[in-house]
């Protein structure tokens, strides 16, 4: 395929211009009639699809130059103008049940129809022409058609429909919610006689049920952000401005009161009237000899660095012009002799430029490099990858890790390690994390105790995160605000900008996100010797009650141990419950109560009294969410600490392990039931191999267990090095918590605690993160990936959001 260098800017009115990537497009297919639109239908095959508006649909295999007929449906089709075949979407359980859609008009009356076909049993690349029709919309003229359909995140399928045509809406059909013109549609392709009942108009009067967001005048191209989820749509403008908008349910997007930010005057509703949402982006329409019509794109998540991470690319049918919409600002790309009609995307998050005059290319940068770490895990295997730390510069930002098409995300934690004057003084482990739109943490600042909280946001848009303060009274105190900048990432104390939450503190940091964010917590200790010690505390999430009762899976007491319980109160409302510390026989040692106000935590801490350690397990009920947090002190020093959050127990979990020199791992299982439950191991290489090393462990009723691997009498003689996945199973539900142990260079014993992964929890986000990471300044890190058969990239990114290289040995 020819590679076409068209590298160049142009600098018309109404952009703001920034650096450029340099790309390229090349040529992936050409000779078609009139192509409309590529997709690909997320089976694993990795074919492109691609639209042509005469009624037909062409299938291109993986390193094919030409393209086979997958469906003709040009009979039905009437095309032409604003007319013809103009959508298709893949059912997301496609490579499963054969179904897709279409968006057409049709030849007898000019009305738009989404129809369900599907692809031959015999022959995957061709289609059967049996036609099920789910939806008809007449059209009182023959422009403004819209034509996109796509299945969102939640799996319905979403549809734009336009305003039905003429110039500006003469029947005011994009505000009037008994229309579905100049809208986008959400239906239930496997339920197609019933909206989904979480549409914002279902059931209500006035309001038609499929009407998802309104207010639209021509929606020809959207799309949904794989990573966030985020529906970014390309309303075509009249004649004055281009606009692109962010669509939330129920909002209303303003035509024909605006066009973009312009107000029309041409009512019924005068524009300071409330409710309109404004557009993210807009640029002015110059004319048809111009820009006239913007083609919505996509947000890029390839893994080729074509484009910037994150950046919003689209392009405008008139001018021939590619953007980019990155960090708030809209760049031209490229300015092509092309009517470009839609962008496309492939299974890796590739985007595609669909010409109407017969060719498809590929957005390539030549000159750019892949800032990314690829993994490739086995199913019960792993991989393991540190940095050298040797740098005296820290270095901080974020990762986000991404599976490939057709694989499912790993599960995972990064380790903190820290050394003073050469001397190894703390690790912690923080495991992966999704999205989340707001959280809760235990917040405790005073002479020898800090909390930090690490916001990353990987949106290309800022976010504004909010935030408050909640002493052990539930009163809440100090509040503020602070922006993110698109890709960016804040870390700092809660004592420190932005927060300034003061110098003393007990209680609860709150925090809610305008777009969803990437968190975690950190609560460093300084001790008897200056030493910083650091420990992961849990992010909770708002409103979200922990279950009846929660099972921490280890505490341990005496012989230098203590632990303290810490527990946030999730809600609004105060929480009561008990508090059971067993040992590992089952007998309860210790019980207690507890009330916190709304929002609020309280904690309790251990005697540490006798010279033996006791060890066991904690039950909490009542709502709390409960978490441990054990410390070891010698010589009047401590030395250690860590935290074990609660957990809901479950029959089988796999955890990562290792066995090394000073390094150690071990398991602690709690059994909840009144019966004596049996634990079967089973231990394989990181490469998913068995190492054909097996044990069973019996819980009496109530009780416990904490063993480090030499000390399972099946694992005694482990070769030396090990590193492998633990995989955990047991007939009843069992809680479970994985440790580390490891020896410094002063021989003292560190303890930290690494999540093993439950079986039956899936994972529903696109992409996890580790939402912090330090290195140089005495800071190493590793970063582990386990459980499930799985490929993909790990990017990482400072806290301006560039991606960066960070040296890596397995």
């Amino acid at each position: 395929m020819p590679l076409v260098s068209l590298w160049f800017l142009i600098y018309p009115t109404g952009t703001t211009y920034a650096q450029t990537p340099r790309i390229a497009l090349e040529q992936i297919a050409s000779g078609l009639n009139q192509p409309v639109f590529l997709t690909n239908a997320k089976d694993g095959t990795n074919r492109r699809f691609i639209v042509e508006q005469v009624g037909r649909i062409r299938v291109l295999r993986p390193g094919s130059s030409s393209s086979t007929l997958f469906l003709d449906i040009a009979s039905r089709v009437l095309g032409g103008g604003e007319q013809g075949l103009l959508g298709l979407a893949f059912h997301p359980q496609f490579s499963s049940n054969q179904r897709f859609f279409v968006n057409y008009t049709r030849r007898s009356d000019r009305a738009t129809v989404i129809a369900e076909y599907h692809a031959s049993a015999a022959d995957p690349d061709v289609a059967d022409a049996t036609e099920t029709v789910l939806l008809i919309i007449s059209q009182p003229y023959d422009n403004h058609n819209g034509g996109m359909i796509e299945f969102g995140p939640d799996g319905f399928l979403y549809i734009g429909m336009g305003d039905g045509g003429s110039a500006n809406d003469p029947g005011n059909r994009a505000q009037n919610l008994q229309e579905l013109l100049g809208k986008i549609l959400r239906i239930d392709v496997d339920r197609p006689q019933s909206p989904p009942v979480t549409n914002p108009f279902y059931g209500s009067i006035p309001g038609r049920d499929e009407i998802f967001a309104y207010g639209f005048r021509n929606p020809w191209r959207f799309s949904f952000d794989r990573v966030t989820g985020q529906l970014y749509v390309g309303d075509v403008g009249q004649g004055a401005r281009e606009e692109i908008d962010i669509v939330t349910s129920g909002g209303n997007y303003g035509w024909r009161v605006f066009e973009g930010t312009r107000c029309t005057n041409l009512g019924p509703a005068p524009c300071t009237a409330p409710g309109f949402i404004p557009p993210l982006a807009e640029y002015i329409n110059t004319g048809s000899a111009g820009r006239c019509s913007i083609i919505g794109g996509y947000v890029y998540r390839g893994s080729q660095a074509s484009l910037p991470y994150g950046a919003y690319v689209y392009g405008d049918y008139c001018s021939g012009e590619i953007f980019m919409l990155n960090d708030g600002v809209q760049t031209v790309l490229l300015d092509m002799a092309f009517e470009i009609s839609s962008f496309g995307e492939d299974e890796s998050g590739e985007v595609y430029v669909v010409d109407l005059n017969g060719s498809v290319y590929r957005i390539t940068n030549p000159g750019g490099s892949t800032p990314l770490t690829r993994f490739s895990i086995a199913d019960r295997g792993g991989a393991q990858l540190s940095t050298a730390g040797t740098s005296s510069a820290l270095t901080t930002g974020y990762a986000r890790i991404q599976a490939d098409p057709g694989k499912l995300l790993p599960s995972g934690f990064a380790i903190f390690e820290y050394q003073q004057h050469g001397v190894l003084v703390s690790e912690s482990s923080v495991p992966v994390s999704p999205l989340m739109w707001s959280g809760r943490v235990f917040a405790e600042v005073s002479r020898a105790v800090n909390t930090g909280v690490a916001i990353a946001n990987p949106n290309a848009q800022n976010v504004t995160v909010s935030f408050f303060f909640t002493d052990t009274n539930g009163n809440n105190l100090d509040e503020g605000a602070v922006t993110i900048s698109a890709n960016q990432q804040i870390s700092a104390f809660l004592n420190q900008p932005p927060f300034n939450g003061g110098g003393s503190l007990s209680g609860t940091f709150t925090f809610s996100s305008s777009l969803p964010v990437s968190a975690v917590a950190l609560r460093g200790f300084t001790n008897q010797r200056g030493e910083f010690l650091l420990t992961t505390l849990p992010v909770v999430q708002p409103d979200v009650t922990a279950a009846e009762i929660v099972t921490l899976a280890h505490f341990a007491d005496g012989g230098g141990w203590t632990t303290q319980l810490v527990l946030v109160n999730p809600g609004d409302n105060p929480v009561s419950g008990a508090i059971q510390f067993l040992d590992p026989n089952g007998q309860t040692v210790r019980t207690s109560t507890y009330g916190i106000p709304p929002r609020s935590a309280s904690r309790l801490q251990t005697a540490g009294l006798g010279s033996s350690a006791q060890a066991g397990s904690v039950r909490v009920s009542g709502g709390a969410n409960a978490t441990a947090i054990f410390s070891y002190t010698t010589g009047n020093v401590t030395v250690t600490e860590a935290a074990v959050p609660g957990l809901q127990a479950g029959t089988a979990f796999r955890g990562y392990v290792e066995k090394a020199a000073g390094v150690e791992s071990g398991v602690a299982i709690a059994n909840p039931s009144s019966s004596p439950v049996t634990l079967n191991l089973d231990l394989s290489q990181l490469d998913g191999t068995s190492t054909g090393l097996t044990a069973a462990i019996t819980i009496p009723p109530n009780g416990h267990r904490a063993l480090f691997l030499t000390e399972i009498p099946a694992f005694a003689s482990l070769p030396v090095p090990l590193q492998g996945v633990l995989r955990m199973t047991a007939a009843s539900p069992v809680a479970v918590t994985s440790l580390r142990g490891r020896t410094n260079q002063r021989r003292e014993f560190l303890i930290t605690t690494t999540m093993p992964i439950d079986e039956s929890n899936t994972l529903a986000s696109s992409e996890l993160f580790f939402p912090h990471f330090a290195d140089g300044g005495g800071y190493e890190m590793q970063f582990i990936l386990f459980g499930r058969e799985s490929s993909g990239a790990i990017y990482f990114l400072n806290r301006s959001g560039e991606a960066m290289t960070l040296p890596l040995t397995p």
